[in-house]
């Protein structure tokens, strides 16, 4: 049995890896100059932001610089970040929800709902949407370990083989991985490269694990995504057993929109715990509590 989207063709979704593994960005298609552009969703700077609507836009790659969408401002945006909670047992709004997590995780929920106003965590998350789609990302969850790019909720030993690797002097060819690696290398598209370059960077990220830490795991993911969602359960808590000197993890935020319309929202209101210290707290409830937030409206 396959964890996919309704309506998509098996084994494998177009274009991106594979359905059972991780979700898939809009698939590519051909550009009226016939070019083969990179879709990637981006969230417009306060458009992202508790009660403004969530503007999926495109990324045309051309034979210049690419071009990103235009801000939009919204007018129920002040009103919306204003609004009390309803108080109610369970949240009946991704707002109520989220004001509800910011008092779980113990910080300061007027401090937290500024945050969510500005348009500064909103722009992290662009940031981190374009450097993904520089680097082939078009699902999620997908990791770079060192320089090193894997694709999918993988099983917990294949990333175990992958950091061990790296600290035993970082291979640079398929040969030296287990079968099972390399035959994740060898899947079309491939699951498993190793990059000619360096990784992403990593600002604007949150680390966990020392910095100077000789191997990075950086996770370009989305909330609302059951793969993520199924990764940091599963093999979330193995990896942290690692971090510290040598090993550490980087979050950077990819919210697939067009399929998740509420990951950009909670994207923002890790960026804005991690603003008071809160990050990973933040991270581990939305991802637990995703069944709760994930087809709330708005407002």
């Amino acid at each position: 049995m396959t964890n996919e989207e309704p309506g998509q063709p098996e084994p494998t979704e177009p274009g991106p890896p594979q359905a059972d593994e991780n979700e898939a960005a809009v698939p590519a298609a051909t550009s009226p100059g016939g070019r083969s552009p990179i879709w990637t969703q981006f969230l417009t700077p306060l458009a992202v932001v508790i009660g403004a609507v969530i503007v999926a836009g495109t990324i045309w790659y051309t034979d210049d610089e690419p071009v990103a969408p235009a801000a939009v401002v919204s007018p129920e945006l002040d009103a919306v970040s204003a609004a009390p909670t309803t108080g109610a047992v369970s949240p009946t709004t991704v707002l109520d929800a989220l004001l509800g997590y910011a008092q779980q995780v113990d910080i300061d929920t007027s401090q937290f709902r500024t945050c969510l106003a500005s348009d500064s965590a909103a722009t992290i998350v662009n940031d981190h949407l374009a450097r993904g789609a520089d680097y082939g990302v078009t699902g999620t969850p997908t990791f770079f370990i060192n320089n090193k790019m894997l694709v999918g909720a993988q099983p917990t030993e294949i990333f175990v083989e992958i950091i061990e690797a790296e600290l035993n002097g970082s291979p640079t060819s398929l040969d030296e991985y287990s079968p099972s690696v390399q035959a994740l290398a060898q899947s079309s598209p491939p699951r498993f490269e190793i990059l000619d370059g360096p990784p992403p960077s990593l600002e604007g990220s949150n680390i966990e694990g020392e910095d100077d830490a000789t191997v990075v795991v950086a996770e370009f993911s989305d909330f609302q995504c059951p793969f993520c969602q199924r990764w940091t359960l599963e093999s979330l808590p193995t990896l942290r057993a690692e971090l510290g000197d040598k090993v550490k993890l980087a979050f950077l935020h990819y919210p697939i929109t067009a399929i998740h319309p509420n990951a950009g929202y909670a994207s923002v209101a890790a960026i804005c715990a991690g603003e008071q210290g809160a990050f990973w707290e933040m991270h581990d409830l939305l991802f637990a509590r995703q069944g709760e937030w994930a087809a709330l409206p708005v407002q």
